[in-house]
């Protein structure tokens, strides 16, 4: 049995969405970041870095923290969205979003929706960086059905829920025709929309 210690954000959605698609019975331990509770010693021995999500997998007796490893892991455990044939592609793209559409995003919401007014530079900067990726990963989706060729991986589970922010972004998901259908697409998955209403039954991933 799987457990999950996280947090209602894009990195926590990553991986309960990855463990409804896997079909893993999991148990969730909520992390109140309100509360600091990611800073706590006994959260800290199992992510060093006090971020969530982590899992401990009781089967094997192991703990994971960073969600990119933690996909990887499940996906190699499960063997599903983790084509060994593909990982050169999938592992590009999955680090992309690890390195670049979350950290950038995530700055994008610090500035743009948490603390607007604070910095026109931090606003404008990240306002600006969100738009490249919009259009990048865009382009990308002309060519690909999903990111890292023609089938559903962990890149795409893990890139998802960053862009289900978009109504935060005030970009436009309508401007971008590829990076919409491949949104929309995921979106349906029932799997997908079990696991975004990890935390809160009611909510529906948000339409463009």
């Amino acid at each position: 049995m799987i457990e999950l210690f996280t947090a209602d954000t894009p990195n926590g959605k990553k991986i309960s969405i990855m463990l409804e698609e896997i079909g893993y019975e999991y148990k969730l331990t909520k992390v109140d970041l309100s509360k600091n509770e990611q800073f706590k010693s006994e959260f800290i021995k199992l992510s060093p870095f006090s971020k969530i999500p982590v899992i401990i997998d009781h089967d094997n007796k192991e703990s994971i923290f960073e969600s990119g490893a933690i996909l990887m892991y499940l996906g190699e455990k499960s063997g599903k969205f983790y084509d060994k044939n593909e990982r050169l592609k999938i592992n590009q793209w999955l680090m992309a979003q690890m390195g670049t559409i979350g950290p950038m995003i995530g700055q994008h919401h610090q500035f743009h929706h948490y603390n607007p007014g604070k910095s026109e530079f931090g606003e404008e900067r990240y306002f600006k960086i969100t738009k490249r990726i919009y259009q990048e990963l865009d382009a990308r989706l002309k060519n690909s059905n999903f990111l890292a060729g023609e089938n559903y991986t962990i890149a795409d589970i893990a890139t998802w829920p960053w862009i289900a922010r978009h109504e935060w972004h005030d970009i436009g998901l309508n401007n971008y025709e590829s990076l919409k259908r491949w949104y929309v697409n995921i979106s349906e998955r029932e799997a997908v929309i079990k696991g975004f209403q990890f935390m809160n039954k009611n909510e529906l991933p948000p339409q463009p």
